[in-house]
C-alpha cells in the first residue's frame, strides 16, 4: 500500500499534464470552403405604365415592408432653387395629400403601428412603407396617395422650409462633417451640382408652385422602382393591389438638366479654414472612378487594406502605432462621372502634419510593391464573408436588387460580386494602386486652429484660405 500511493499520484500527475497538452492543442476541426451563398433573386414586374416592381415573399412575421425609388436627387435642382427636391421629397406625407389631410395621416400610423417615410439623397428619391399584414389595404392607400398626390399643406411647407433654414444656419456646428462637405465643394467645384450645397438665397424663395412643378416632373410610374417583401399571400394577388392603386396612374416624359462633366485634374491643392477649436480635421481627396467601372473590385481591396479598419494600414500605422489619430479611414466613391477617392482623419493641431504626412505617404508606399499575399487575403476575406451580412431580411436584398437596376448595373452584378471580389490578387492591388493614387495631386482641406499648427500648411502646397460661412 505504502506503493501504491506515489505511483498513482505519478500516474495522476502524468494525466493531468496530458490532458493540459492536449487542452493547449488546436482542435481537429474540417477544412471549410470558401462562402457560398446566392443571393434569392425575388421576381421583376414591369406594369403597364411603367412601374417597374421586384417582390420576394417572407412569411417569417405577419409584416410587409415596400420601398419605392424614384429617378431624381439633389443633383437635378436648379442653381437658384438648391433644395428643392429635398424640400419636396420631407413634405410628400408631412404634407398631406389629395386625400388625406396629414394630421390624419399621423394619427392613422401611428394608431396602426405602421410607417410611411421619404427622403433624398443626391441621386436618389425613396418612399419607404411598413404596416401589419392585417392593415395592408389601408396604408397602401395612403402610400400611394403620398407618392402620386402631395397636397404640400401651406403650414407645413412653411414649417419644413423653416427646418431646412435653421439646418443651413447651424450647418458649421460639427466641424468634421463640414469639412467634409467643404472639401466637396472645393473638389468639384461650387458651381458644379456635386459641389453645390443649399443657401438661404435659394431655399427662402421656394414656393408651392415649384413643388407642385418639380413632383410633377418626376413622380412618375415610368421613373419609378418599387421594392417589396413580407408576407402578402401571393405575388400575384400583391402585384393585383398595386395595379389597383398605381395602375391609373399616367406615364409621362421626364425632362432631367444637364449634368456638366467633372473636371478634377491639376496639381495640388490645399484648402484651409480656421476655427479655434480642439482638434484638426483632415481631409485628402483624389480622383476616383465612373459607376460601373470593373476596376471597382481591385479597388475596393486595396480600400480594405488602407483603410477599411484597425488593422488597416492608416489605422494601424497613424492611429495604433504613432497614436496620432483617434480615427483614421479610407474610402471611394462611384458617380456617374469621377467619383473620388477619400481619406479622412482627426488629429491633434500640434501633430497634424505628422498625421497628414503619413496618410500621403501610405497611399505611395502601396503603389511601389505588391503587397503580401496573406495582407490580400484579408482584406479580400473581410468583404466576401461580410457579404451575406449586407442582407439581413429579404427586403434589404430585393430592394438592393433593386437598386442595382436603378443605377443600370448589369443584371447579375449582385450573383458575380464574390466571384469578382475573389479574382482580385496582389498584382491587381499594385497595378490598382498605381493607376489610381496620384497624392502628389490629392486636394487637401484643414479645418483647424493654425495658430497650433507645428509646420505650415504651405509646406504641402499652395493654401487657399475660406472663411467659413
Amino acid at each position: 500500500m505504502k506503493n501504491l500511493i506515489p505511483k498513482l499520484a505519478v500516474s495522476g500527475a502524468i494525466m493531468t499534464l496530458s490532458i493540459a497538452a492536449s487542452w493547449a492543442l488546436p482542435p481537429l476541426l474540417p477544412k471549410l470552403g470558401g462562402m457560398d451563398f446566392k443571393p434569392p433573386k425575388g421576381t421583376r414586374y414591369a406594369l403597364e405604365n411603367g412601374l417597374v416592381v421586384y417582390l420576394m415573399k417572407d412569411n417569417t412575421l405577419p409584416v410587409i415592408h415596400m420601398t419605392a425609388i424614384i429617378r431624381t436627387g439633389k443633383l437635378y435642382d436648379q442653381k437658384d432653387k438648391i433644395g428643392l427636391g429635398e424640400l419636396t421629397a420631407g413634405l410628400l406625407k408631412d404634407g398631406g395629400t389629395l386625400k388625406y389631410k396629414s394630421n390624419d395621416i399621423d394619427d392613422t400610423l401611428e394608431f396602426l403601428g405602421a410607417s410611411v417615410e421619404s427622403s433624398i439623397a443626391n441621386e436618389e428619391a425613396r418612399a419607404d412603407m411598413f404596416t401589419l399584414k392585417k392593415d395592408l389595404d389601408k396604408v397602401l392607400d395612403i402610400y400611394a396617395s403620398v407618392l402620386m398626390e402631395p397636397a404640400f399643406e401651406d403650414d407645413k411647407t412653411a414649417l419644413k422650409k423653416a427646418e431646412l433654414l435653421e439646418m443651413i444656419r447651424r450647418r458649421n456646428d460639427s466641424p468634421d462633417r463640414a469639412a467634409q462637405r467643404e472639401a466637396l465643394r472645393a473638389f468639384y467645384g461650387a458651381d458644379h451640382p456635386y459641389g453645390w450645397r443649399q443657401e438661404i438665397a435659394t431655399v427662402e424663395p421656394l414656393s408651392k408652385a415649384d413643388l407642385k412643378a418639380y413632383h410633377a416632373n418626376y413622380y412618375k410610374p415610368n421613373n419609378i422602382i418599387i421594392a417589396a417583401a413580407g408576407d402578402f399571400g401571393s405575388e400575384e394577388a400583391f402585384l393585383a393591389k398595386l395595379r389597383e392603386k398605381f395602375g391609373g396612374w399616367a406615364k409621362g416624359e421626364v425632362k432631367f438638366p444637364e449634368i456638366p462633366p467633372v473636371k478634377v485634374d491639376g496639381p495640388r491643392r490645399v484648402y484651409f479654414v480656421e476655427k479655434d477649436i480642439s482638434q484638426t480635421f483632415i481631409v485628402t481627396l483624389q480622383k476616383g472612378v465612373k459607376r460601373h467601372d470593373p476596376v471597382e473590385f481591385p479597388l475596393s481591396i486595396t480600400n480594405e487594406m488602407l483603410g477599411g479598419g484597425l488593422s488597416a494600414r492608416l489605422a494601424a500605422e497613424i492611429r495604433s502605432r504613432k497614436g496620432l489619430a483617434y480615427s483614421v479611414y479610407s474610402y471611394f466613391a462611384k458617380k456617374p462621372d469621377f467619383g473620388f477617392i477619400n481619406a479622412s482623419c482627426g488629429t491633434k493641431p500640434e501633430t497634424y502634419s505628422q498625421a497628414l504626412s503619413e496618410m500621403l505617404r501610405q497611399f505611395e508606399l502601396i503603389k511601389t510593391e505588391a503587397a503580401p499575399d496573406a495582407e490580400v487575403k484579408r482584406a479580400k476575406d473581410s468583404i466576401i464573408n461580410s457579404f451575406v451580412f449586407r442582407f439581413p431580411t429579404p427586403f434589404d436584398l430585393i430592394s438592393e436588387r433593386a437598386l442595382y437596376e436603378y443605377y443600370a448595373y448589369p443584371a447579375d452584378y449582385l450573383d458575380t460580386y464574390v466571384e469578382n471580389m475573389a479574382k482580385v490578387d496582389a498584382k491587381a492591388v499594385l497595378e490598382t494602386s498605381q493607376k489610381l493614387f496620384k497624392p502628389a495631386d490629392a486636394l487637401i482641406f484643414v479645418v483647424g486652429n493654425s495658430k497650433k499648427f507645428d509646420k505650415p500648411l504651405s509646406d504641402f502646397g499652395p493654401v487657399t484660405e475660406w472663411k467659413e460661412d
